[in-house]
């Protein structure tokens, strides 16, 4: 793990500047508040980058974090970040439901879904949560009956624990890890969890529709074989188990199509390659192949039409971004 901020002391002003842009740059954009400006002792840790990204924050003092419609059409991005709350709690306001998360429980957010998040101290004057930042292509792949999740619930205690002790060894050794061994135990991770939210009985409220199962059944076919760049409609229905017509049933129900499902993953994924430090020598053509695209000039098209910038700019600017942070820090040191 790495400390990659830290605050003790500080006025509420630096403060909200400093982790303000810290929140921003691994998570999204959005509005922060502190409840005590006069103790504010916060401490922000990372660990992994790749396949998801974990943090841990530790705070003296409440947190408030609000993300609206505004800052989503300005920063859409696919994440789902699961926070698991250690200490005091959280609560998390959306439209849909207000849950309170308390130490020992778990609760999902959609960043692309208006809400707001406060962190609560306990009665010693600490917050701590371990954050897990999930990539939409991994969440829909291993945790698809987590999708509308609203409710928070407990990890903490009986068999569950073996959760939280993936998740801890993930965050204290994961830097440590090649990156196979770390793809391999987060799949582990997220599919034990997978397992017991399986399992939850959640009421009527949170129960899967039959059009939902069906919805959950063919988003993940279509994130395992989101590098075929043959896919179709018709071979999707078919491993499915569904007709080509019932396809189009469900599609309509949840005001989706098929298109939209493909390049709502695809885009990401070759977005987040382009940025990749280990990709940085592959040519575009290939990345574009990788992610299951037909040609480059299509990546290319679909691409600026997404992102407004064509693949090669998006690739220059960030790996020249982080050439540039990685002198700067060098240099500090």
């Amino acid at each position: 793990m790495r400390t990659i901020f830290s605050c003790k002391g500080c006025d509420a002003g630096e403060f909200r500047r400093q982790y303000g842009e810290i929140v921003r740059r691994e998570f999204y954009d959005g509005e922060l508040d502190v409840d005590d400006a006069e103790n504010i002792d916060v401490t922000f840790q990372k660990a992994l980058d790749h396949p998801i990204a974990l943090m841990r924050i530790s705070s003296s003092t409440g947190i408030s974090y609000r993300r609206n419609l505004t800052h989503i059409r300005r920063n859409k991005i696919g994440v789902r970040v699961i926070w698991f709350v250690r200490h005091g709690s959280l609560k998390l306001v959306r439209s849909s439901e207000t849950c309170l998360v308390e130490a020992g429980e778990c609760a999902i957010l959609d960043s692309n879904a208006p809400f707001h998040a406060r962190a609560m101290v306990d009665e010693n004057h600490l917050f701590e949560a371990v954050q897990a930042v999930v990539p939409a292509h991994l969440f829909l792949t291993h945790l698809p009956s987590a999708m509308e999740l609203a409710s928070s619930f407990a990890v903490s205690r009986g068999d569950r624990h073996v959760i939280t002790r993936l998740l801890d060894l993930l965050f204290d050794e994961g830097d440590y890890l090649a990156r196979p061994v770390a793809e391999h135990l987060v799949d582990a991770f997220l599919e034990t969890l997978s397992d017991y939210i399986r399992d939850l009985d959640m009421g009527p409220t949170h129960r899967m529709s039959v059009v939902d199962k069906r919805l959950a059944d063919i988003q993940g076919y279509i994130t395992r074989n989101l590098t075929d760049p043959e896919l179709s409609y018709d071979e999707v229905a078919q491993k499915c188990g569904i007709s080509p017509r019932y396809l189009c049933h469900v599609l309509k129900a949840k005001n989706t199509s098929f298109s939209h499902l493909l390049w709502s993953q695809r885009l990401p994924r070759a977005r987040d390659w382009l940025a990749s430090e280990p990709l940085r020598d592959y040519p575009i053509h290939e990345i574009a192949y990788m992610a299951g695209f037909k040609s480059a000039a299509h990546f290319s098209r679909m691409f600026k039409s997404a992102y407004g910038v064509t693949p090669k700019e998006y690739r220059s600017m960030h790996l020249e971004q982080r050439d540039r942070s990685q002198t700067e820090h060098g240099v500090a040191a």
